[in-house]
């Protein structure tokens, strides 16, 4: 029987995925806590996932929110060194459990129609991929990127189930780091079907994962060149091809294609060890060929069904836009590596909030096919419009007073209208330091 979740989880905010104990708890294991002896770290928490804006400057938003659920008067530079590693660290525990929180309590409430007979084959079928989020100069000694113009920047990697379109595991490393070095472990775990682009293509992993018992669904690069071990479709001479490099076969029309397919058999190779793959070949839209490579067996898929199955993966993208677009990810303005950690991760805890507010938002249409009215990030952005409501409730839990809560907002003005002012006053002496230094 598939689990309801109350449509008050939304109302509760962020309390609804991870509760304070669990928060504490973890900081104690992470180290967090005793590096944050002067800090409500429950408080950090939910005022840093609150500041779901698109607008430049989470920490900033996250500062103000901080002062409005604790009253404590701090500046802006010692609240933003209170985001290190442990507290990137702590975030990131936080994110893994809400995630897991909100994929308990929905379930496979909309498990898609696309995946069809795969749901029933495989355990999981995930999307490995990554996406790029610049940052400012200052953060290029850790983040490099492979820009010149704008040096700084990171990636976040992420292993995303297409059942609940959530991450399964994922990872943060400067922009540099290639996708096949910073693949989630949990990766290609046996049982499971995992669409991967061409930045992936590792022929151990491949013979790993075939080892392992895991499958996966890869564009094929042009220098991969398999042994062909046998055609199952395509025109030319099949018994010839056999043994022959797939480069060579083609070139020499000994393989040709058949109804614009190729289907064979090839032999992947690496150091020694060996086993069979499939490489199929599908003429796209404009008349190119595209090539992949995959262990999904034809009475699964047959060729055709290969390239419709790997277009699947632009699913990942949807989540990539919610957290760039609907929460805020290009906000951060952060360059030490623990401050865009707890920001980052913050971001995920937000999208997991957001998919709580669809599943209640189903629940209220209850109408099977009123459940595609609402788009998924047009719920993420509605999530942002209504932070300020989840900051409220948050308050209110903890008992906070109208005239405590008129104490904060002259409070957080004070110290940003102070802020503002030594900034300015800083970048005056900076001009004119510079204007003497040109005499």
């Amino acid at each position: 029987m598939r689990k309801s979740t109350p449509r008050t989880k939304v109302a509760e905010g962020l309390r609804a995925l991870v509760s304070a104990e669990d928060i504490l708890e973890a900081a104690r294991r992470l180290g967090a806590l005793q590096r944050q002896r002067k800090v409500d770290l429950v408080a950090l928490v939910e005022s840093t996932v609150a500041a779901v804006t698109p607008l430049p400057g989470t920490q900033t938003t996250a500062f103000a929110n901080y002062i409005a659920l604790t009253g404590q008067k701090v500046s802006p530079s010692a609240f933003f060194e209170r985001f290190n590693h442990a507290f990137g660290q702590l975030m990131r525990e936080v994110a893994g459990r809400a995630v897991q929180a909100v994929r308990e309590a929905v379930g496979e409430d909309k498990p898609f129609n696309e995946l069809g007979a795969l749901l029933e084959e495989f355990s999981d079928v995930q999307v490995a991929d990554s996406t790029c989020q610049l940052l400012r100069r200052l953060a290029a000694a850790w983040a490099p990127s492979t820009s010149q113009v704008r040096p700084a920047s990171f990636k976040w990697h992420a292993l995303v189930s297409l059942r609940d379109e959530l991450p399964v595991a994922d990872g943060v490393t400067p922009q540099r780091t290639q996708d096949t070095r910073a693949l989630p472990e949990e990766a290609l775990a046996p049982g499971t079907l995992t669409f991967m682009d061409l930045g992936y293509t590792d022929t151990g992993r491949f013979l790993d994962a075939i080892e392992a018992g895991a499958h996966f669904l890869v564009r094929l690069k042009a220098q991969h060149d398999p042994k062909v071990l046998r055609v199952h479709v395509g025109k030319g001479e099949r018994v010839r091809a056999r043994g022959m490099r797939l480069t060579d076969a083609l070139l020499q029309g000994v393989l040709r294609e058949d109804g614009g397919v190729i289907d064979v058999d090839v032999q992947l190779e690496k150091q020694g060890r060996t086993a069979s793959a499939r490489v199929v070949a599908v003429q796209g839209p404009e008349g190119e060929r595209r090539w992949y490579l995959t262990t999904v067996g034809r009475d699964v898929l047959t060729a055709l069904e290969v390239a419709e199955a790997y277009r699947l993966r632009w699913r990942v993208e949807l989540l990539f836009k919610a957290l760039k677009s609907g929460v805020g990810l290009t906000a951060l303005r952060a360059t030490r590596p623990g401050a865009v950690l707890a920001l980052v991760y913050a971001k995920v805890i937000a999208l997991a909030l957001s998919r709580l507010l669809e599943f209640s938002m189903r629940q209220k249409a209850g109408e099977p096919g009123q459940q595609q009215a609402t788009g998924r990030l047009a719920l993420v952005l509605a999530l942002t419009r209504c932070a300020p409501l989840l900051l409220s409730h948050a308050m209110m839990s903890r008992g906070v007073t109208l005239e405590q809560l008129e104490e904060r907002i002259l409070l957080i003005a004070e110290v940003t209208a102070r802020s503002r002012q030594q900034r300015r006053e800083r970048e005056r002496r900076r001009r004119e330091a510079s204007l003497g230094s040109g005499r």
